[in-house]
Formats: structure tokens, C-alpha cells, sequence
């Protein structure tokens, strides 16, 4: 069974029960129920990019509150500890925004020329 909180607000015709099935994310129903529709998707992306924005927000304060307690700090442990936070902070908003770091493998063409894959978000 699908976790309450995701799962699709609509009642099926056949049983009168709720659906069992997941809602589309960001949205209130299944693809079955209108989760399909170009309309209830474009308002589930907004809902998404949304709760993204907030979030980012919220990291960056977070990181801004970070800045102020390393600047206070004297103990160098302390410090690390702190400076450590705001880099694993920072890689969650740069992975998110897909700005993390691009990977590259060298792979050996035909006649042992070679070539280069750019993987992306690898």
C-alpha cells in the first residue's frame, strides 16, 4: 500500500474506496485520476519548483546562520566542524539545481583511437 501521504486523493467508481494507487509528484491524483493531464501536471511541476525554492531558501539561511557561528568561533575543531556543515549544505543545493560535478571516463575507440564520453550527472 501506498504511504497515506502520497497516495491518490480519488475515490474509484467501481469500489467507492479511495485509490490505492500513488499520486503523480506534486500532485493529488494518480495518472488514472487526471495525473496524466497536461494541466494537472504543469500545476504539480509548479507545486514541485515551489517546495525546490523554499527549500533552497532555507539551506541558504542556514548556511548565512553557519557563516556567523565560524566567524565567532575560535576553537579550529569547532571551526571544521562548522565549515564542514556549510560544504555538505552547499553540495545538497548544488546537486539539486543540477550544478554538481560533471564526470568524465576515456574509453578506447575502434584502431585504439580514443574517445570521450561526457557523462553529465553521473
Amino acid at each position: 500500500m501506498v504511504d497515506e501521504s502520497r497516495q491518490c486523493t480519488a475515490t474509484a467508481k467501481s469500489t467507492g474506496e479511495r485509490c490505492q494507487r500513488a499520486a503523480i509528484k506534486g500532485g493529488e491524483v494518480c495518472h488514472v485520476h487526471g495525473g496524466a493531464a497536461s494541466q494537472v501536471q504543469e500545476k504539480a511541476q509548479e507545486r514541485l519548483n515551489q517546495m525546490a525554492d523554499t527549500t533552497t531558501a532555507t539551506i541558504q539561511n542556514q548556511i548565512t546562520d553557519l557563516e556567523n557561528e565560524y566567524e565567532r568561533a575560535e576553537d579550529p575543531d569547532e571551526k571544521l566542524k562548522i565549515m564542514s556543515e556549510m560544504r555538505r549544505l552547499w553540495k545538497i543545493i548544488l546537486d539539486r539545481t543540477g550544478h554538481h560535478k560533471t564526470e568524465r571516463k576515456e574509453h578506447t575507440g575502434e584502431n585504439g583511437g580514443g574517445i570521450v564520453i561526457d557523462l553529465g550527472d553521473e
